[in-house]
């Protein structure tokens, strides 16, 4: 075999190795990532939404997402109804919506502990959890923790996004001109086991509100820009753009977070993002690409020179 021949065939098989080459990181055990939802009775009459969107991750693949979608009434929750009640129709309404999935990729499970008020998420092996955005618009008092991790500890972020509820209760041919401001009631926030903080929501926009709590949480700050950034669900009745502003936790030393939220004009939007140590087992295609364009600039200039140098009849 000349000289010439080596090269390309050479080469051929860097790039062959080089983009099956094993991966170094461990796939994510199950149970890395899992956050708890503590749920209750809520206190908004007529039918009211409440969905939670999770986006996963799976293992040198690509992400996938899930919306559960639920509307609660307090007026058609008897005295015999529970917050556990509740618990189960949110896992029910996100086990409905995993179903499009290919089984493969439901990489994400969905529990109720046994007559508890308390939604548990959690990774399976080989995926991990990126997002998770809950939206209620119910008034219920929600609380979130790690299993007894604490946020910073786990790199998560978090962020309370308030919201008005005509956002997704009003409809411009049936309703009177939306409002852009609360009615009346209050906003209570609890970090852990510390004193919470209540502020009044009385004709003020959600910005005014963010603000207010901003300035009472050293821990947070006003952000502009969104801390889950994707739009996994298209439904623009249920989900709306971000609005330019929430409160925002990057680092926070807490196990545990609640709102509850009385004014039945204001909704909450709780995003957490967690952190990807995993983000592919795959070759980056920019790399590929690379590697692919050098051989076959190399197969070019040894068939060129096999030309010149081939004899003439």
């Amino acid at each position: 075999m000349k000289f010439t021949t080596r090269i390309p065939f050479a080469l051929a098989l860097l790039a062959t190795s080089l983009s099956f080459q094993p991966a170094h990181a461990a796939p994510t055990p199950a149970g890395e990532n899992k956050l708890r939802i503590h749920t209750s009775l809520p206190k908004k009459t007529g039918e009211s939404l409440f969905s939670y969107t999770a986006e996963w991750r799976q293992d040198g693949g690509q992400h996938y997402h899930a919306t559960g979608m639920s509307f609660l009434d307090a007026n058609k929750l008897d005295e015999s109804a529970s917050a556990a009640r509740v618990a189960k129709k949110l896992a029910t309404s996100m086990k409905d919506s995993m179903i499009q999935l290919d089984p493969n990729w439901r990489g994400l499970s969905f529990d109720q502990p046994e007559e508890q008020a308390e939604l548990v998420l959690s990774n399976k092996a080989g995926y991990a959890l990126t997002s998770l955005v809950v939206r209620d618009y119910t008034n219920q008092a929600l609380a979130f923790d790690l299993a007894g991790k604490s946020f910073n500890s786990e790199g998560v972020q978090l962020a309370f996004d308030l919201v008005l509820a005509a956002d997704v209760e009003y409809l411009d041919k049936f309703s009177a001109q939306k409002p852009k401001t609360a009615s009346q009631g209050e906003i209570e926030i609890r970090i852990d086991e510390q004193k919470p903080i209540q502020i009044k929501t009385d004709g003020k926009t959600t910005r005014e509100l963010e603000a207010e709590i901003a300035r009472q949480l050293n821990l947070s700050r006003l952000s502009e820009t969104s801390l889950v950034t994707s739009q996994a669900n298209k439904d623009t009745r249920n989900i709306k753009p971000f609005d330019g502003s929430e409160i925002q936790f990057s680092n926070l030393a807490a196990k545990s977070v609640a709102i509850d939220i009385t004014d039945p004009s204001v909704g909450v939007l709780v995003k957490f993002k967690f952190k990807d140590e995993n983000p592919g087992l795959e070759a980056e295609p920019r790399s590929m690409l690379g590697i692919l364009g050098l051989v076959g600039l190399v197969a070019a200039v040894y068939f060129w020179r096999r030309k010149i140098q081939k004899p003439v009849a």
